[in-house]
This record gives C-alpha cells, sequence and structure tokens, in this order.
C-alpha cells in the first residue's frame, strides 16, 4: 500500500478560496456540465441529467427513479422532473410495481435507444478530447487521485491533524 504523507493544518488565511479542493471541484463541475449542456443541447435536445438517466438506462435496463438518484448523486426532485420530460417525449416508458403502486420503473423506449446511439459518439468524442489534455501517467494519477477523494468523501468525521 502506498504511503501517505501528513498535511501540515494550514491558517484559513494561507488557503485561498480557489485553493480549496471543494471550489476547485466544484468550478471544474460547473464547466464540465455547461460544455457538455451545450453539446448534448445541439446533438440530441437534451440536458445533462436527462442524458445522464438515458445512459444510465441504457447500461442497467429497467431502474427506478431512487436509485437513478442515487447512481448519479443526483436530488431526487431533479431526477423526477428529468424523468417526467423524458417520458412526455417518448425516450422512457413507465411500469407501475406490482407490489407497490406507488413505485414506479422505467426504461427506455425504442426512440429512447436511438436517441442515446445518436448522441453517444459526439459524448465519446468529448471524452477523447478531455483526456487527450493529460498524459497517459496523468490519466492513470486522475483516477487513484478520484478514486481517493470519492472515498475520502464518505466521511462526516475528521481527525485532528498535526499542526
Amino acid at each position: 500500500m502506498a504511503r501517505t504523507t501528513k498535511l501540515k493544518l494550514q491558517k484559513p488565511a494561507d488557503r485561498p478560496l480557489q485553493l480549496f479542493i471543494t471550489y476547485r471541484l466544484s468550478t471544474l463541475s460547473g464547466m464540465l456540465n455547461r460544455q457538455a449542456g451545450a453539446l448534448l443541447k445541439k446533438v440530441g435536445d437534451l440536458r445533462v441529467p436527462e442524458w445522464r438517466i438515458l445512459a444510465l438506462l441504457n447500461l442497467h435496463g429497467e431502474m427506478n427513479g431512487s436509485r437513478i438518484a442515487d447512481l448519479v448523486s443526483a436530488d431526487p426532485g431533479l431526477v423526477s422532473r428529468s424523468l417526467r420530460s423524458l417520458e412526455l417525449r417518448g425516450l422512457i416508458s413507465t411500469r407501475r410495481s406490482d407490489d407497490d403502486r406507488r413505485s414506479a420503473f422505467v426504461m427506455l423506449t425504442h426512440a429512447g435507444r436511438a436517441l442515446h446511439a445518436k448522441v453517444l459518439p459526439a459524448m465519446q468524442r468529448r471524452q477523447h478530447y478531455l483526456l487527450s489534455a493529460l498524459t497517459t501517467e496523468e490519466r492513470a494519477a486522475f483516477q487513484r487521485i478520484t478514486d481517493k477523494l470519492q472515498i475520502a468523501a464518505e466521511a462526516r468525521e475528521f481527525p485532528e491533524i498535526a499542526q
């Protein structure tokens, strides 16, 4: 296992906002979402949450809204609105659970699969473009770093850090 170095706790005045990891990731996420949103609007008249739902349903098949919200770490209300929009466009269909009529499962329709197939190459080109900004070593390091940060982000208690 790789050895990690203990970080020295810095005073808030020593860490401008732009250096906070949450600020940097949030800013980058916003930029990437705006970029994806423009591309998705142009290629498939979709919004980012709608695309993520189409991609998940294409990958996993039938799912309920709660599971979708969990997988994309999205607000359930946003997922619900996106599902309604996709259903109105005929891109997904809904099936009520036999056990619990309040629970609904969604799946791609033929039109939803066709739109996913149309948009996917553009999103793959974008992914390739983004990753091409990094070297092979940087891409591998990025994967390792984001994996570690995702695990660390699950923590809710933070031990004292040596000063």
